[in-house]
């Protein structure tokens, strides 16, 4: 039975695997570091509202059993940005006893998640007639937002067998062979992840990475959504194998990796109660904009309306209240349903 990777074994894999993050040259809502951000925030007790902390340490953040939303962050407007010159990878390694490979997590932050960006096409006939692109602000906005990358490393050659990309809460795997057909490698040995346009979703190549495909009627007429998550070349890029900090590895027990302490921090990484600040009939008149009036004058209200529903819920399904804790999230622990 294989172990895993030794603590020398995970910082060799890092420096020789470690992924480039490449960010959209458009990117309005860069990564920043853990510490950056908290001393730009403030630590929220809605139980003691007198008791806020302005610019906690990471020592001050409560841990231990969560309860409810008691706790939360209210970041200063400022944040919002980032700050890209303290970003960095934050390292998980998973192993448990009957698993051949380890996975390293490199889990980046970003101070905010931007809104979603749409495709949005009339159909006649099940044919294409109309389409445009629109800003959906602000749907998909957020304070905080956690993607991950992971790399599969074989406890017995120490090579790379797999690689694992977050996309708003889900989590494609890629094999030897997917890897050498869809990535393109630094050096040979550096996947290049493109990070997408406001979202920060990740993906193998550039280009519009269409994702929560809806359709409503299309005989004899009707309408289709994409979601856009435009990824480029040309933007700064992060490279985890040398700006990183390995904070997790639990199955150690040498040379043991001490976990920071805001690690164990169980609450929202932003404010609680927030929502969307949309309606559906709002939502309906931009997709009757989009398509265009004569277009629209086709279609009665109910099928826009139930299409403008629907994408209403894809974003209150999402988690716009603060991104979780990577503690809480089922990567950290090996789980990528």
């Amino acid at each position: 039975m294989s172990r895993g990777l030794s603590r020398s074994a995970i910082e060799a894999a890092i420096q020789k695997y470690g992924p480039q993050i490449q960010i959209h040259p458009e990117e309005t809502y860069l990564p920043c570091s853990v510490e950056w951000f908290l001393a730009h925030c403030t630590l929220v007790d809605s139980k003691y509202p007198e008791h806020k902390k302005v610019h906690p340490l990471e020592t001050e953040l409560p841990n231990g059993p969560k309860e409810g939303t008691r706790f939360y962050l209210d970041i200063e407007e400022s944040v919002k940005p980032g700050d890209l010159p303290t970003a960095k990878a934050y390292v998980n390694a998973f192993w448990k006893p009957e698993l051949t490979y380890t996975d390293l997590q490199f889990w980046m932050f970003s101070a905010y998640n931007g809104h979603g960006t749409a495709k949005f096409q009339s159909l006649v006939f099940d044919k294409v007639e109309r389409f445009g692109d629109v800003d959906l602000s602000p749907l998909g906005e957020h304070v905080g937002d956690w993607e991950y990358v992971g790399i599969r490393i074989d406890n017995i050659t120490q090579e790379l067998v797999g690689l694992i990309l977050s996309a708003h809460g889900k989590n494609i795997i890629y094999d030897q062979a997917a890897i050498a057909t869809n990535f393109t490698m630094v050096d040979g040995t550096h996947p290049v992840i493109y990070s997408s346009l406001n979202g920060h979703a990740n993906f193998p190549s550039v280009g519009p990475n269409f994702t929560e495909h809806r359709k409503v009627l299309g005989w004899p007429v009707g309408l289709e959504f994409d979601l856009l998550n435009t990824t480029a070349s040309g933007g700064p890029c992060i490279n985890s194998s040398t700006d990183y900090e390995l904070i997790n590895a639990p199955y150690l027990t040498e040379d043991k990796v001490i976990c920071p302490a805001w690690v164990a921090y169980p609450y929202r990484w932003g404010p609680e109660g927030t929502g969307i600040h949309m309606d559906v009939k709002t939502l309906s008149e931009i997709i009757k904009v989009v398509i265009g009036d004569d277009d629209a004058t086709k279609l009665i209200d109910t099928p826009i309306v139930l299409l403008a529903s629907e994408l209403l819920h894809i974003f209150v399904r999402a988690d716009i209240n603060g991104a979780g804790a990577p503690m809480g999230q089922s990567p950290w622990n090996g789980i990528y349903l």
